[in-house]
């Protein structure tokens, strides 16, 4: 059946109530197991599980809602779920660049390989410091050393020897010096010669001397050649024969460690070139303790080596399904890893094992969640990942290196491959911004899950959210929950959502209110949570945030502020408005008059000649013009100059709510038709005179509600809303308990003329066949008005021609 309007609301139409016998359950401690764990977002829910089973690096998702709506946690647990399911990750560890030493090499293992490759080289090397020691100390081995050593030594003793007997035949004696071998003649019985009997000699025999020693020094430097590959051949003989026990030390536990990992490619070539570069430098591990300094120095044995450990950058050996990390700080070290260095001597020092993982190496093979916001605070980060999904690599760089900074030696890792799936969470309007002002946004996050901040009172939801709290009391440890309690939350969350027919999805709020009644329930020694202990955690969140509402309040009820409640006035209406003060929002009435003057100016908003009203005030005001025009410049112009006002307005204001009660100042100023006092409006205007819904009606209702209350109520005070906005109905208990008690009233109207019948207790009128209103309407004195206006602004511009 069609409603008729304009009509006076019932108790039930103001505010929808839950009936706690509805509650399966006496209190939490019976409810069952909450299963969903995020409620009422199942457009969400279908995105995101899109983005996650499409296996395409360039499909990530962004997740976008308001704040407090569980972006976060329906992100978590939804991701949990599908990674619970899937196989582990690869390892990843970082190993010493034996050809490169500051561009470490990274090798992939099996899930757990890399913790137990760590602990087969770490053995390896104490296998090598145990037992190369015991073998170049053993006695066997001394004994292969000095035969060959005792074979050079004969070898050149016979050299020298023969060299020896070649000077003797040829008169001369060989002289070994420090500084090498020195030949000079002798006489018979093997002498030097003295200087002097060289000088008495004549030329001939000094020349013959002289050849005889060149073919001597001749033979030495041959020799001596022969001695110096000798030498050589002793040196090669030792390192072949120390290298071959190094082998045969060490040489079974690499032959495991080559079966061990054929199939990976990698890791052999590393463990090659380990042996390589331990036969070749082996001798580390033999050095004998050489006595201690009375300062330090660096040392230089094994243990300050790190060329043979195993950095174990990523391990998943314990491990249940893919990574799931959520990433609340990504700064760039934590998003890609850090290069870690250590004071040494009044410097810093680094290597491949001070090589630290960020959040994308950890979700390598997973899922990353990371907040827009945070992430977007500095450009570094976001460039960063940007580059990397694009590239399907992440790299460890220093932060300053980034910047263009370092001017010192650093490490420069090499690049992991990227696998993973990234979840951005965030806010719609940072989504849109990011569409438009970054072209590479879009070719990566393709996918967009867009979280509601309300849902359908409907008995599928009310169950979640019934289990969802119960579940939420038994984690907290709070008070149990009544079944009082709960209804009393329900209605809260449709108080909230603003809407009689849905309820919010805010429910960090609801929770919050949860947590403060449970604490006045302890309190007060209560044994559970009722709808007492919620609605005084209701008001005490109020009054705590409220105290701008009560300073208007004040204002008012002490006449600072010009409200009327009683009587009627002409070209004067109670409109309302609704302020947020961040954490708070709460609606006041605010007198709006009109006046009319002969003219052609129209219709003029002093606000925003004054630049106090926004585009969508501004914008009422002229469909209010237009509204005139249609109804009332058919027959004739309009020639008036009207001004309308918000009185005692300092501030901006916006918004078309206003409209329709300037339209019946405006009408009433015209008419010269006084209207209640005691009763305000809400609703903008159409041009045919439409009233339409707006937002914030509770708040707009409950504002001139406490004003009414602080005058004293009489009966036949009220507020005046469009008929679209009941279903938004859901006024505080004590409005209801006031209308219920016939101390105050909600009416509804659909048209301007039903409004205005309720404020001047007149018949609007509408047009008859013959295109006119019916006598003693309201549109007809409007209309009367407009003309007599139309023909004095003709007569005195007739006047002026005629002059």
């Amino acid at each position: 059946m069609a409603r008729v309007y304009p009509r006076t609301l019932t108790v039930q139409e103001l505010r929808r109530l839950f009936d706690p016998n509805n509650v399966p359950f006496e209190t939490s401690q019976d409810s069952p197991e909450c299963i969903e764990k995020v409620i009422g977002q199942k457009r969400a829910k279908e995105a995101l599980e899109l983005g996650l089973s499409i296996k395409n690096m360039d499909f990530h998702v962004y997740v976008a809602g308001p704040q407090r709506t569980g972006k976060t946690n329906l992100v978590k647990s939804f991701v949990e779920k599908l990674a619970v399911n899937q196989s582990p990750p690869s390892d990843w560890v970082y190993v010493h660049n034996f050809r490169t030493p500051e561009k470490p090499r990274c090798l992939r293992f099996p899930p757990g390989g890399g913790r137990g490759f760590a602990k087969e080289m770490a053995a390896l090397i104490e296998s090598v410091q145990t037992k190369l020691p015991e073998i170049f100390e053993s006695a066997e081995y001394n004994r292969q050393r000095e035969a060959i050593v005792s074979q050079f030594k004969r070898r050149r003793a016979d050299i020298f020897q023969e060299l020896d007997k070649l000077a003797r035949e040829q008169g001369y004696v060989l002289r070994f010096e420090p500084t090498g071998i020195v030949v000079a003649p002798a006489n018979e019985e093997g002498e030097q010669l003295p200087e002097q009997t060289i000088r008495e000699m004549s030329d001939e025999q000094r020349e013959e001397l002289r050849a005889r020693s060149d073919l001597i020094q001749q033979k030495v430097s041959e020799s001596l050649r022969l001695v110096s590959n000798h030498e050589k051949s002793l040196n090669e003989a030792l390192a072949n024969m120390d290298k071959e026990l190094v082998l045969y030390a060490v040489g079974h536990i690499f032959e495991e460690l080559f079966d061990k990992y054929g199939e990976l490619r990698d890791v052999l070539v590393y463990l090659e070139q380990v042996r390589t570069d331990l036969v070749e430098n082996y001798k580390r591990f033999v050095k004998k303790e050489e006595p201690q300094l009375p300062f330090m120095v660096p040392q230089s044995g094994p243990e300050s080596s790190p060329e043979y450990k195993v950095n174990v950058l990523i391990d998943n050996s314990e491990a249940q399904g893919a990574p799931v990390i959520v990433e609340t700080n990504p700064t760039f070290p934590n998003l890609f890893g850090r290069i870690e260095r250590q004071a040494q001597f009044g410097t810093l020092i680094t290597d491949f094992t001070m090589l630290r993982p960020g959040a994308l190496h950890k979700a390598n093979g997973g899922y990353l969640v990371l907040p827009i916001r945070e992430l977007l605070m500095y450009w570094l980060p976001w460039a960063g990942l940007k580059r990397a999904l694009q590239d399907r690599q992440v790299t460890i760089e220093d932060v300053m290196d980034q910047l263009g900074y370092m001017v010192t030696r650093s490490l420069q890792p090499e690049p992991i491959p990227l696998d993973l799936k990234v979840i951005l969470v965030g806010e719609t309007q940072v989504f849109q911004i990011l569409q438009i002002h970054d072209n590479q946004f879009s070719k990566m996050f393709k996918v967009k899950a867009e979280m509601s901040d309300r849902m359908y009172w409907e008995n599928a939801e009310i169950g979640n959210l019934m289990s969802h709290l119960c579940k939420f009391v038994k984690e907290r440890r709070l008070n149990p929950l009544h079944r009082t309690g709960v209804a009393r939350l329900v209605e809260l969350g449709a108080e909230l959502a603003d809407d009689r027919e849905r309820l919010t999805l805010r429910l960090a709020e609801v929770e919050d209110v949860l947590i403060e009644a449970s604490y006045l329930s302890s309190a007060e020694k209560h044994e559970y949570i009722d709808d007492k202990d919620v609605e005084k955690a209701i008001a005490g969140r109020r009054r705590r945030v409220s105290m701008i509402d009560e300073r208007l309040q004040e204002s008012i009820t002490r006449g600072f502020i010009n409200i009327n409640t009683k009587g009627a006035e002409v070209g004067q209406i109670n409109g309302l408005a609704v302020f947020q003060t961040g954490d708070y929002m709460f609606g006041k009435p605010s007198r709006i008059s009109a006046t009319v003057g002969l003219g052609k100016d129209g219709v003029v908003a002093l606000d925003r000649e004054s630049d106090l009203s926004g585009p969508f005030h501004t914008k009422g005001v002229l469909i209010l013009g237009g509204f005139l025009t249609k109804r009332f410049a058919a027959r004739m112009p309009l020639s008036l100059s009207a001004s309308l006002v918000f009185e005692q307005s300092y501030s901006m204001i916006d918004g078309d709510s206003a409209s329709v009660a300037e339209a019946l100042a405006l009408m009433s100023a015209i008419a010269d038709i006084p209207l209640r006092q005691d009763l305000a409006i809400t609703g903008s205007i159409s041009q045919s005179g439409q009233v339409q819904a707006i937002g914030g009606v509770n708040h707009k209702i409950e504002g001139f509600f406490r004003v009414c209350v602080a005058r004293g109520l009489t009966g036949s005070q009220g507020v005046v809303i469009p008929a679209s906005n009941i279903k938004n109905l859901m006024l505080h208990p004590d409005i209801v308990a006031a209308v219920e008690q016939g101390r105050f009233a909600v009416h509804a109207v659909e048209t301007v003329d039903q409004a205005l019948e309720l404020f001047t207790g007149k018949k609007a009128g509408k047009r008859n066949k013959q295109g006119n209103f019916p006598r003693g309407s309201v549109n007809l004195a409007v209309e009367k008005k407009l003309a007599e206006m139309h023909e004095i602004v003709r007569k005195l511009s007739q006047g002026k021609n005629g002059k």
